[in-house]
């Protein structure tokens, strides 16, 4: 799978220094798990189809609901409503997403839905993303995926 290992356990008898190894050792560990996620990070690319990684993350959320309000997509994205509104223009200009103003006693409210053109562009991506990452995994066998996948599963909870 890759040079990553655990360390090793040290030899010493005195509490206090293996608390220390132990410390040092979970630090490592973190930080080659960190640097792993930053790679493979990298290696998916920041395209996807005819989507870039936040647009497809924006498309994602939106096929989870017929209609969102856009502060709501703000927070689930964790950005800000104008970066919000600023890749909304985007989508929208591609004919992804569309806005309406359902509420007839609040008109402050705006609600943002995926189009037909978005859904074909996220199933795209998707595609894309999914192809992808079966590259990377086909570094893996079957079983170090299946760990894999429970680890992750794991994380998630």
């Amino acid at each position: 799978m890759s040079n990553i290992q655990p360390p090793a356990q040290p030899d010493e008898s005195s509490e206090g220094r293996d608390k220390t190894y132990s410390e040092e050792a979970e630090m490592s560990v973190i930080t080659m798990i960190a640097s792993a996620l930053e790679r493979w990070y990298e290696q998916l690319g920041r395209q996807f189809g005819p989507l870039s990684r936040p647009q497809r993350r924006m498309l994602r959320l939106l096929s989870m609901d017929t209609k969102v309000r856009v502060s709501d997509l703000s927070e689930q994205l964790g950005v800000t409503t104008a970066g919000t509104t600023r890749m909304l223009d985007k989508l929208e200009s591609l004919g992804y997403a569309a806005r309406s103003r359902m509420d007839q006693y609040d008109q402050r409210q705006v609600y943002v839905t995926l189009t037909t053109d978005g859904a074909a562009a996220l199933h795209e991506a998707e595609r894309v993303f999914q192809e992808r990452v079966q590259t990377l995994l086909n570094k893996l066998n079957p079983a170090e995926r299946a760990t894999l996948a429970h680890l992750l599963q794991l994380l998630n909870k």
